[in-house]
């Protein structure tokens, strides 16, 4: 009898414990947006370059937040100045890290797209975590400025584009990614 008991406690709070972490694992997961989704829902949509990071704790000291300045080239949709500060959960202070797994990571000096939205409280922050950051690159070979993981090329069933998930791979030239979000907008 003892040792059914060994082998049912053996196999079985290994699998409970798998299943409790498998449960904590799909909450943290990013509902997948597209670049038109990520559009309707954000109160801004601007490209331009990211010129400033500080990171800080909260009034509480319960979280870090990474507070990105991104000096606008230009709005898409809406409009929160000369610098848009975004305000991203995690960050390092000091000897401390904290990270959030589903946000984008921002670094100085690079060229970005940025849907925004503002919440209740007036902070601006980067709609469907990471998606809601694409990163800006100069084409080797025909000089253009393409946006990563716009996927915009994707079709769905009726034939619109840029309704499919955002893929990190496909690049979309910043003119060809600035009309379809400016069309989004007139739906």
């Amino acid at each position: 009898m003892k040792s059914i008991k060994r082998i049912f406690i053996v196999t079985f709070l290994p699998v409970l414990c798998l299943l409790c972490l498998s449960i904590d694992d799909s909450a943290a997961q990013v509902k997948k947006m597209s670049a038109k989704d990520l559009t309707e829902v954000s109160t801004a949509v601007l490209y331009g370059k990211c010129s400033k990071l500080k990171s800080e704790w909260n009034e509480n000291k319960s979280i870090i937040y990474t507070y990105v300045t991104i000096v606008p080239e230009e709005y898409i949709k809406g409009n929160l100045g000369s610098e848009a500060v975004i305000a991203v959960p995690g960050g390092r202070v000091g000897d401390i890290i904290y990270e959030v797994s589903e946000m984008p990571v921002f670094m100085e000096g690079e060229e970005v797209v940025a849907f925004i939205w503002t919440n209740p409280a007036g902070k601006n922050l980067v709609t469907g975590g990471y998606q809601g950051k694409m990163k800006i690159e100069k084409d080797k070979d025909s000089g253009k400025r393409m946006v990563v993981g716009a996927g915009l090329d994707e079709e769905d069933e009726t034939g619109e584009l840029g309704t499919g998930k955002p893929d990190k791979g496909k690049k979309v030239s910043l003119e060809d990614f600035t009309a379809k979000v400016k069309g989004y907008m007139k739906h």
